[in-house]
């Protein structure tokens, strides 16, 4: 049986599993699977619409399931929903503020050929695909806006949620989605995308300092944009791209810090944690996973309360203290499969959840508490 397409929490109750034959939820409080539903075969993320409703974008509609049994309450055919976008692909969900989530498509329109000139044929007409970034209240089921945003490479673009702010989100496209004339104008540098939440506006769009494509990168709530840079890790303060300090690595790229009050985790791919002062970039800890180095590097979260920061890789989780990097525990599953399978082999990936945190590796699930 594969891995599942993607695994969400829901409200603190319910872990939802999307996957190629549909959506499987699970009682966080008991492990036991609570429904199942094949309607939602080989859909996105699924969403909290409300205290009652999961919301799920499906390959050709979007469907709210019950939350209580997952039955479907409601759905919209892709082509109903959006006016003038006939044939839209529906991309991955980029990100969601309750009861806003954003996420890109595609189409194509037909561009008629101009007038021809007095004695010549007319041309033929042609087929252009158009992208869109799109806000979407799940709540009213209602479009609050589309922008136009560059092609993807063979398909709807792929974007990641960079900063979600009060009054704006920035957006950067995934680096395997760039088109090559896109990849070309870049220089080699990525391009972060800024859009107004209330009406879709792009505010600004520009590489920030030198950060690749698939540099790491986020942001906060202040306007500052935290990203890697070779070995180092800098902050920039936007729209300008002006960069407030630097923080020098030790020879082993920055993964994606992560935000927390005055404080930003981050982690190499020297299997170092650390926290860092948001304001200053004054390193205030920094500690080893005492995993070996890799070519990635740890993927950090913070429980709820923000009271541990779990740092996720290919071997093991390790939790530390936010506040002082004191080590608390590690966790490892070698699982029941052949050395090689994928339940011995795959990333850890966490999903902090009220007082928990739900494990994830391939498809073995396993729930542990925190804080």
């Amino acid at each position: 049986m594969p891995a599942p397409l993607t695994a969400t929490l829901w409200n603190d109750r319910l872990l939802v599993l999307t996957g190629e034959n549909g959506a499987t939820a699970v009682d966080l409080r008991t492990g036991r699977r609570a429904w199942e539903n094949a309607d939602a075969a080989r859909g996105k993320a699924a969403v909290a619409a409300g205290d009652s409703v999961c919301f799920v974008i499906g390959p050709s509609e979007f469907l709210w399931l019950s939350a209580e049994n997952g039955k479907v309450t409601h759905r919209e055919a892709h082509a109903d929903l959006f006016a003038g976008a006939p044939g839209l692909t529906v991309s991955e969900i980029v990100g969601s503020s309750d009861p806003v989530v954003w996420f890109t498509g595609s189409h194509k329109v037909t561009v008629k050929a101009p007038p021809p000139k007095k004695g010549k044929k007319r041309g033929k007409d042609k087929q252009v695909v158009k992208s869109y970034l799109f806000a979407y209240d799940i709540a009213r089921r209602k479009e609050l806006w589309r922008a136009p945003v560059p092609n993807g490479r063979g398909g709807a673009p792929v974007h990641r949620l960079i900063a979600l702010r009060e009054n704006d989100i920035v957006v950067r496209q995934t680096q395997d989605t760039l088109s090559p004339g896109d990849v070309r104008a870049a220089k080699g540098k990525a391009v972060f995308r800024c859009f107004d939440r209330k009406t879709g506006k792009q505010l600004w769009s520009k590489p920030l300092g030198s950060v690749a494509p698939d540099g790491a990168a986020s942001g906060d709530e202040q306007g500052l944009l935290y990203a890697a840079v070779g070995d180092d890790l800098l902050a920039f303060e936007t729209p300008s791209g002006k960069p407030k300090w630097t923080l020098n690595g030790t020879g082993s790229p920055f993964g994606t810090p992560v935000v927390s009050g005055a404080l930003l985790h981050t982690a190499n791919r020297s299997q170092e944690v650390g926290a860092v002062e948001r304001e200053t970039g004054r390193l205030r800890w920094r500690r080893s996973t005492e995993v070996l180095p890799g070519t990635s590097a740890p993927a950090v979260a913070l429980s709820t309360t923000g009271k541990t920061l779990l740092a996720s890789d290919k071997s093991q989780v390790t939790a530390f203290a936010a506040q002082d990097g004191r080590r608390l525990w590690k966790f490892q599953d070698i699982g029941v499969q052949a050395p090689e399978g994928p339940a011995v082999t795959a990333p850890y990936r966490v999903l902090p959840t009220g007082r928990l945190v739900v494990v994830q590796r391939d498809r073995m699930f396993c729930a542990l508490p925190v804080d």
